[in-house]
This record gives C-alpha cells, structure tokens and sequence, in this order.
C-alpha cells in the first residue's frame, strides 16, 4: 500500500477508535493528542521525503497544525472552565501560520499577481462575514451572561476561518494542477472550516463523547498527512507552462457570492425575522455591489485592452510591424475614394527586394526576416506623414502617395532604395491613378511597372507617369 494511502486507513481507523474511548480520567485528551501528533510527525516526514520547492509553506502549515493540536489538548486535559488562556493563545496563533501556508501555495501556482483575486477575495469575505454575523457570531456577542473574553474568542475565531475560506476559494480558482494532492488538501481544509463552525455554534456532543469537532479535526489532519505523502504534492506550488482560463470555477463563486445576501433576506422573511440585522445586511449589500464595479470596471478595461491588441494583430504585420495585407487593401479602397472626391493625386508603388531567395538560402531565412524587420524600420523612416507602407506579401511591399507630385513620389522612392540595409536593392512600380480605375485596376498597372523594372535590370524605379501625362495632354 502507498505511503498516503497507509495514513489515510490508519488515520480513519485510529478517529474511529478515537470515539470508542471513556470521557474521564484524560482518555480522550491522550488519545486526541497522540493521535494528532502522529499525523504532525507524518506531515513532517513527508515533506523531508518529497522535499517540494518551496518547504517554508510546509513548514508553515506543519507549525499551524502542531499550534492548533497543542490547544485542543490543553482544553480536552481541563475541560473545567473557564478556557486555558495558553489554550486560546495557541488556537489564534494558528490562523496566520495556516494563512501564510494557503498565501505561499496560491503565489507559487500563480505566476503572476491577479488584481481580480484580490476583488473576488474582498466579494468572499463579505458574503461570509454576514453568514458568521446572523447565524453564529450575533447571539453569541449578545449574550451577555458569556465572559467578555469567550465573546472575544468566538469573533476572532470566526474572522480567522473568514480569511481561510477566502484563501481556499483563491486557491480553488488558482489555475494550477489538480493533483491528488491538491484535492486532499482541499478535503483536509474543507473538514477543518467545518470543525471551526461547529465550534463557534457550540455543538458539543453529550457528556460522555467525543465531540464532533474533535472527529473531524483528527479526520482533517489525517487527510493532510496523506496530501503530503502523496507524490503528486511536488506539482502543488509549480505553476503550469500553459495554464487554463480558469474562467468557470470563479463565475460560480462570484454567483453563490453574490446570492447569499439575498438569500440570507428571503430566510429571515420567511421565519418571521425580515427586521433583524438590517444594517449587516445593508452593509454587506453595499459592500458586494462596489466591489462588483470595481469587478466590472476592470473586466471592462481588460476587454478593451484586448480588443485594441486583437486589431493590432489583425491589421499590422508580425515581423515589420507595417499594415498587412488586409489594412493595404482598405486603405487602398479608401484612398482611391478619398483621391476622386478630393481631386488631389495619387500614387501606389509596388516595391519588392532583389535577390531575396538568394539573400536567404546563403544567409537562412532568420537572416532573411532581419532584411525585412531592418528594411522596413529603415523605410519607415523615409515615408511622409499620411503615406501608407504596408507589406503586401512575402518581400514585397505596397506604398500609398497622395497630394504630392510625380516628382516628390519618385523623390520618396529614390530615398528608400538609398536606405536598404545590407546594401541590398530593389525594384519598384510606381503608377498614378487616372481618375477612373478601381483599385485592382490600379494595383495590377503598378505590378506590371514593377516586372519591367526587374526586366531591366533590378534596382530602378519604373513608371508611367510621362506616358499617362503625354496622354492626357494629346486628349486635351
């Protein structure tokens, strides 16, 4: 049988045992302690034999159990009260090192900070606070006939599994891992929240046996034993290469969030107490509803944010950065609109690199991407404001003139041959529109100036605008 599996029959079996022993003459306290001194030992020796990457969380977590274990011996050994001050003191002083054991699992699953957490955290604890206020905490703080510091110790004990439910409902939307042991630990936390509550209700068993919050702590710390013991507990605190949108555990728990208020109103309506605690309900209605703008907000932002990156990548070029395909066919339509309302000249220029196959089958094809980043960046540079450059396609590039002479777009062209890197070349087209065209039209006349510049020997610029110019000329 595995390791984690022995301590999970063991541990049931000795809880079970557990519940068979005599109340009086410290049975019970002595079981209880040996019981959960044996699973401490077990927690301990497994994380020395599977020694995770991060051990302070472990040890953390051990220290919080043997706090927790220690206090409930001292209250089973004088059971008279009132409550050993030692007894309380070891009790609070677990909360934060069990805190500090969930805070160093959820950073080392995720591997970056989450703001939205934080929110969906503040949403947790206060649905939680007026669930602990109405059901438990309220009567409690009013009986006056209860010692101020028992009062004390019921609100502190109450804010502390506030915080460890908030820290589990964190850890349970962390995308991580879902080992074995990770749903063990969970069971263990899951059976120590609800020995806290039975706690703070009082639901002690009847004299004579074990109470109910005994069993399920020594069950919980059993349960944790064999979440150490398991192998599977080195992938805890590795966050995934890839991890999942994990988008559906938290919509669940934004949802039950936000109904339990309401929920909490229509029960109290119900059994005749729709008057009672109308201010913690306000003012955890009140509390949910900010924080699910600040919620929404963000969400908002992140969608925004997004979207305009999703245009990005749909309109521009991974490799130069330069308007795509795509955009050069909008803006090309666009422009030629744009030319026949205003009346003002425009020119399209195909440009494609000399040589290129060579350039990469001598240099590799990383080289090759280098020439068209550098290139572009270099041509960039040299454009006018409100001309378009865009890669049109492999080493080929498209260019958009408007409101220039024939001269100035040759001009441009002239300085981007001038500035290739690599003292590389290339051959270009360069045509102006007639006035009644399409783009197509236009786009084909500039390809076909581009070949008769390769045809003529590479590096040049070729164009008709003297020849579209006499012709014009002869029709007037």
């Amino acid at each position: 049988m595995p390791a984690w599996q022995t301590c999970l029959v063991v541990g049931i079996a000795a809880t079970l045992a557990y519940t068979l022993l005599p109340a009086g003459a410290g049975w019970q306290a002595t079981g209880y302690g040996l019981i959960g001194a044996s699973c401490v030992v077990a927690v301990v020796g497994g994380v020395r034999f599977h020694r995770p990457d991060q051990p302070g969380t472990w040890y953390a977590f051990i220290v919080g159990l043997a706090a927790w274990l220690a206090s409930t011996v001292i209250d089973r050994a004088t059971s008279d009260p009132p409550p050993s001050p030692v007894s309380g003191a070891l009790e609070l002083a677990g909360y934060p090192l069990m805190c500090w054991a969930l805070v160093g699992l959820i950073r080392g699953r995720a591997r970056a900070h989450d703001r939205t957490a934080l929110i969906d955290a503040g949403l947790v604890a206060a649905s939680l606070g007026l669930l602990y206020w109405i059901f438990m905490l309220d009567a409690v703080v009013a009986d006056t006939t209860l010692p101020w510091g028992q009062r004390t110790d019921a609100v502190v004990v109450a804010a502390g599994d506030i915080v460890l439910f908030v820290l589990v409902s964190l850890l349970v939307t962390t995308p991580g891992a879902r080992t074995a042991s990770y749903r063990l630990l969970l069971v263990a936390l899951l059976l120590t929240a609800v020995s806290d509550i039975l706690f703070v209700m009082g639901d002690d068993a009847s004299p004579g046996r074990s109470q109910p919050t005994d069993v399920l702590s020594l069950l919980a710390n059993s349960v944790a034993a064999a979440a150490v013991w398991h192998p599977s507990m080195r992938r805890l605190t590795v966050p995934l290469s890839q991890p999942p949108a994990f988008v559906r555990p938290r919509l669940i728990l934004l949802i039950v969030t936000l109904l339990l208020p309401p929920a909490v109103g229509l029960y109290q309506g119900a059994t005749g107490h729709s008057g009672d605690n109308w201010l913690a309900t306000g003012i955890c209605s009140v509390t949910l509803f900010l924080l699910v703008g600040v919620r929404m907000a963000g969400l908002l932002r992140r969608v925004e944010t997004q979207a305009r990156r999703l245009a990005q990548l749909a309109q521009h070029d991974a490799l130069t950065g330069l308007p795509n395909r795509r955009q050069w066919d909008e803006r090309l339509t666009a422009a030629v609109a744009d030319s026949a309302a205003t009346g003002q000249p425009l020119f399209v220029a195909l440009i494609d690199l000399d040589h290129f196959k060579k350039y990469n089958d001598t240099y590799g094809h990383q080289a090759g991407d280098e020439l068209l980043a550098t290139a572009a960046a270099a041509w960039r540079e040299q454009v006018r404001d409100g001309d378009v450059l865009a890669r049109y396609g492999g080493e080929e590039f498209g260019m958009l003139l408007s409101g220039c002479t024939a001269a100035e777009a040759t001009g441009v062209l002239d300085r981007l041959l001038a500035v290739t890197p690599q003292r590389q070349t290339f051959s270009a087209g360069l045509a102006r529109w007639d006035g009644r065209e399409g783009p197509h039209a236009l786009l084909h006349r500039a390809d076909q100036l581009l070949y008769a510049s390769k045809r003529a020997g590479r590096a040049r610029i070729t164009a008709d605008i003297e020849q579209r110019a006499e012709a014009v000329s002869e029709r007037g």
